[in-house]
């Protein structure tokens, strides 16, 4: 994971938010982060 994914991550998590991302499964493995790919 990159230090930019990361601290996206941190953000999402603190702030107990949805992630949206078009690369959904570099976040998948994060427990208690939910992650909705809008392309579906």
């Amino acid at each position: 994971m990159s230090l930019g994914d990361a601290v996206i991550a941190a953000a999402a998590l603190k702030y107990r938010q949805t992630l949206v991302t078009r690369n959904a499964h570099d976040f998948n493995w994060l427990e208690g982060l939910k992650v909705i790919d809008p392309v579906k």
